[in-house]
């Protein structure tokens, strides 16, 4: 054989050990990258699993902070409300108390003015009934002084005016003289 073909041979023999040792190395160089890559790969996961759960965390104690903050502000503000409806009650419950008693005052001096009404009515019923008997009593007494006197009431009344208008003129005079 000859020699180029034995160099070729060895060549293409030499090549082909070549890139199976190569492919070989390379096979080994690779997956040993690649299970460096894996295990980097892993590790940036978990890093990250753990800065998300870290995170996450973080947040939900944000979240209940929040909400604990939020919760208070709503207790706060209930806690007033009540508070004003719980004064407004009171004083819607003063005002009735008041009014109940003003009522019960009206009430009762209604019942004492139909009272004391009642009184005067009776007392008004009286008079009118004395001032009958006192007129009859009078007009008796002017006929009983009309026969004594032999003069009518209107008789006697112009009499005593002329009287008295001669008293006046006598006083008049005595006046005027001094």
């Amino acid at each position: 054989m000859e020699p180029i073909i034995i160099t070729v041979i060895t060549a293409v023999v030499a090549l082909a050990a070549g890139i199976m040792a190569g492919k070989f190395i390379f096979a080994k160089n690779t997956k040993r990258l690649v299970e460096e890559a894996e295990l980097h790969a892993k590790n940036i996961v978990k890093e990250a699993e753990l800065r998300a759960e870290n995170i996450r965390k973080e947040k939900e104690l944000e979240a209940k902070e929040r909400f604990v903050s939020l919760k208070s502000a709503h207790e706060k503000e209930v806690n007033e409300r009540n508070r004003k409806i719980t004064d407004s009650e009171n004083r819607i419950k003063q005002k009735e108390q008041s009014f109940n008693q003003k009522e019960a005052n009206a009430d009762r001096q209604i019942k004492e003015n139909d009272v004391i009404k009642d009184s005067l009515n009776k007392q008004l019923e009286l008079v009118d009934k004395k001032r009958t008997e006192l007129e009859k009593h009078q007009e008796e007494h002017i006929q009983r002084l009309e026969k004594i006197a032999g003069l009518t009431a209107e008789e006697a009344k112009n009499h005593l005016v002329e009287s008295l208008k001669r008293k006046r003129r006598q006083w008049q005079s005595v006046c005027s003289k001094r």
